[in-house]
């Protein structure tokens, strides 16, 4: 199975880019944005982006929502785009997808933070509350055997992380997440929103509890597709 992934397109700042990007992209049998499709919650660009897929693309179009569409306004997002452009939306959701190269489970979700951001404290109050209770409800998703994708904006692990200064970190993403990965052991990671990060990483045990000592230990390939790291629409082969 074929899959291209972008997140952070930013809505008009990154759309010609990736429009050239989507003309030589080739058949897929899956398209997913991971996120800040659009900028500062503008849903007009959103829907330029949309739109500019849907006349390049015809596979199905799955994404997650980013901090770029405010939480408030995914209800009009969905009405607004799902129906009219065909694509679906997951929050905080799995889903089965089948082809006939085969199935995947994907799940689906904004993702969480470590710590809020300042502007998220002064204005979101309950945010952390909800950001603790994604990674329970990610936990229970990311159960079963079989392929599974994780697609989040943020990224649930700090390996991808890059040139991001330490102290920042929390704010950007989730390291609470990585013990959730490595017990459920998802088939393949994709997440945006890192721009100084790096473009793909594995996820290791680090031999510090003693469950890192049981299971499997092979490494979760972790993908970051935000378009100003990778410079590309992904493509990946499941």
């Amino acid at each position: 199975m074929r899959i291209a992934a972008v997140g952070d397109v930013h809505g008009y700042e990154n759309l010609p880019a990736v429009t050239a990007d989507l003309s030589r992209l080739g058949p897929v049998d899956l398209f997913l944005l991971a996120g800040d499709t659009t900028d500062r919650n503008d849903l007009d660009a959103f829907g330029a982006v949309v739109r500019t897929i849907r006349a390049r693309v015809t596979a199905p179009v799955w994404a997650v929502f980013g901090n770029n569409e405010y939480a408030s306004d995914h209800p009009a997002y969905v009405a607004r785009f799902a129906d009219a452009f065909g694509v679906r939306f997951l929050q905080d959701e799995a889903a089965v997808f089948e082809s006939p190269a085969g199935s995947v489970r994907i799940i689906g979700s904004v993702g969480s933070l470590d710590r809020p951001t300042w502007w998220q404290r002064r204005n979101l109050p309950r945010v952390a509350e909800e950001y603790e209770r994604r990674v329970k409800v990610l936990d229970g998703l990311l159960a079963g055997d079989g392929t599974r994708i994780l697609l989040t904006h943020y990224p649930p692990t700090y390996v991808t992380m890059g040139g991001e200064k330490e102290e920042w970190r929390p704010e950007l993403g989730s390291k609470a997440l990585e013990s959730v990965l490595l017990r459920r052991r998802p088939s393949l990671v994709i997440h945006g929103h890192i721009h100084k990060g790096i473009p793909a990483g594995e996820l290791r045990p680090r031999f510090d509890r003693l469950d890192d000592f049981e299971g499997d230990l092979a490494p979760i390939p972790v993908h970051n597709v935000a378009y100003p790291v990778r410079h590309a629409v992904s493509t990946i082969d499941v």
